[in-house]
């Protein structure tokens, strides 16, 4: 009954995460109307790393033992992955985008969840099962449905392949973050994963806004209130309570356990155009939304308890 009732709160909080993230899209077309991306993101990553310090600072004070010394093994391993795991998804994706479409950017996230069960192979010795597969294919197709006006307006041509390129290296940047993240968490914790690789983030957006922006991120006049207040929900709600959360069931699940619940991105933010914009939801688009559930069901709920109660018949 307790490892249902864990599978159960693992899949409620990728639900949570999934909406969540969901959400940021209107924020980011409000605060990209203004800033540029590197700029965007920087601030982005300070204001979610000015949420994750006090919860830090308590989780050091409540700590036993003494915390794991910050060595230059440390400093590799967060320089790897904030340089290859936040620069792509944030600043590389803004610019491939600018470069192709929405559309494109849309279609070739669909790569996100099978780069991370191949990363979660070939880097942490994961298994590919039967039922692993037959859920990644449920979520992919389950988000074509979902996607169909994206299908209908994504376009490959030549003009448009650096820019598609981009975004494909992005995709894998964001695969490679929460695949390396997963090894990082058998040593550090979550708030610690998270709050260092953002500090490289910052770091790294604030040398690429200085450089190749005309407006560098420490030229703050002149944005308006609804730009830093969509700046605020981005660093707090998306790349703060959300990801607190992802790298929570992170750290209680395999990576190619997980990877099928991004598949339900694009069907909250259907959702939520629905909601807000009043767009209609077509038969295709419910299916596909029901298989995106229910290959993220599979995983989190079945697999999840049956690894669960292999661990504890194996155990002494």
């Amino acid at each position: 009954m307790k490892m249902q009732k864990g599978a159960w709160i693992n899949f409620a909080a990728l639900i949570l995460v999934n909406l969540l993230w969901a959400a940021q899209y209107p924020a980011y077309k409000i605060a990209g109307n203004s800033m540029e991306s590197a700029t965007l993101n920087f601030w982005t990553l300070l204001f979610a790393s000015v949420f994750l310090v006090p919860l830090w600072l308590r989780e050091k004070q409540k700590r036993k033992t003494a915390p794991k010394a910050f060595d230059w093994k440390t400093l590799r391993e967060y320089l790897l992955l904030g340089v290859l795991g936040i620069v792509p998804p944030s600043v590389m994706l803004s610019w491939g985008i600018g470069h192709s479409s929405a559309s494109n950017a849309a279609i070739l996230s669909l790569t996100i969840p099978i780069l991370m069960t191949g990363l979660g192979v070939l880097m942490l010795g994961e298994k590919l099962s039967l039922i692993r597969a037959f859920s990644l294919l449920l979520g992919f197709v389950g988000t074509l449905l979902v996607s169909t006006s994206d299908l209908s307006q994504a376009s490959f041509s030549r003009s448009l392949l650096l820019g598609n390129f981009v975004i494909l290296i992005a995709g894998l940047g964001s695969a490679f973050y929460n695949t390396y993240s997963k090894d990082l968490l058998s040593r550090y914790s979550e708030v610690e994963v998270l709050i260092f690789s953002y500090a490289v983030g910052v770091a790294a957006c604030a040398v690429i806004s200085a450089v190749f922006e005309a407006r560098p991120f420490y030229r703050v006049t002149g944005y308006s209130g609804a730009t830093w207040l969509a700046v605020a929900v981005l660093g707090f709600l998306s790349w703060g309570v959300a990801m607190i959360l992802w790298m929570w069931v992170l750290n209680r699940l395999e990576v190619g356990q997980i990877s099928t619940s991004i598949y339900l991105l694009p069907l909250f933010g259907l959702i939520l155009s629905i909601v807000t914009v009043h767009d209609h939801i077509t038969l295709p688009q419910i299916l596909g939304g029901a298989l995106t559930v229910v290959g993220t069901a599979t995983l989190t709920l079945f697999e999840g308890r049956r690894s669960a109660q292999a661990t504890e018949a194996g155990s002494p």
